[in-house]
């Protein structure tokens, strides 16, 4: 079960470091700091404070728990902004709303993460409103303000 934790990372780092960029350092910058604070408080608010979901095989939380949900989802969203450009396809956002899915449900499946009260599906609309609309209007507002 930790292998997924182990992968995801190790796969996500290798992408990051080895996919053309597309967008500027800045942007990386703002964006990474954007993606992490909203990936630690609904981990905080979700996982955490209404118990809805665990990482790990265990109730304590060790420090590649930290470093998953620091990282993946940082990167997801990374990744994603470096693709998008005005002239990506709506099936291109929904592509990546289905990619985040597959994800979560590979960490369930895997047994790194533990739902408790928690359905994998909850987490569609969220992904919806990052994909489809927040982080094309994120991308958008940071090159009008620079």
């Amino acid at each position: 079960m930790m292998w997924y934790a182990y992968t995801s990372i190790v796969i996500f780092l290798l992408f990051l470091l080895f996919m053309p960029k597309h967008l500027t350092l800045k942007e990386i910058y703002y964006s990474a700091g954007i993606l992490g604070f909203g990936a630690w408080i609904g981990d905080a608010l979700v996982g955490d404070v209404f118990k809805a979901f665990q990482l790990g095989p265990s109730r304590q939380t060790y420090l590649i728990d930290h470093i998953f949900i620091s990282f993946v989802p940082l990167a997801i969203g990374i990744i994603y902004l470096n693709f998008l450009s005005v002239k990506k396809s709506i099936l291109f956002k929904w592509g990546w709303v289905v990619f985040a899915f597959l994800c979560e449900w590979g960490a369930v499946a895997s047994g790194y993460m533990i739902n408790k009260g928690w359905q994998t599906w909850y987490s569609i609309p969220v992904f919806i409103f990052v994909f489809i609309f927040y982080l094309p209007w994120h991308l958008k507002l940071m090159r009008t303000l620079e």
